[in-house]
């Protein structure tokens, strides 16, 4: 991700978003590590949706205060923000650069054709 410029989504319209039919990719930007009862690593989000034309519009999400991407830091931090999305399925990649997806009741996936 480092260099990459993104259109970026703040909370407030995350939920929106995924009403929209958006789908959640995490991106292991740091492979995680133990340490003491759970593990540490560096996980981003982006919001991505179907661009109307066939192809995937994504932006990263975001902290209000200063519109840097939102690391998260423990899987454990991870997979409490999948569930207050209410995603069906919790994925949470382990290896830099590695890519996980969560989906909801209302993703919409471009279509080929």
């Amino acid at each position: 991700m480092a260099g990459t410029k993104y259109p970026v989504i703040l909370t407030s319209h995350m939920q929106e978003a995924i009403e929209g039919g958006a789908w959640i990719e995490v991106e292991c930007i740091e492979a995680p590590e133990k340490g003491g009862n759970t593990h540490r690593g560096g996980w981003t989000v982006f919001v991505c949706s179907n661009d109307g034309q066939g192809g995937v519009h994504r932006s990263v999400y975001v902290t209000n205060r200063d519109l840097k991407p939102r690391v998260f830091k423990t899987a454990a931090g991870l997979m409490s923000f999948c569930l207050e999305l209410d995603a069906k399925v919790f994925s949470c990649p382990l290896r830099e650069g590695e890519r996980g997806t969560w989906e909801f009741e209302t993703t919409r996936h471009p279509t080929s054709g």
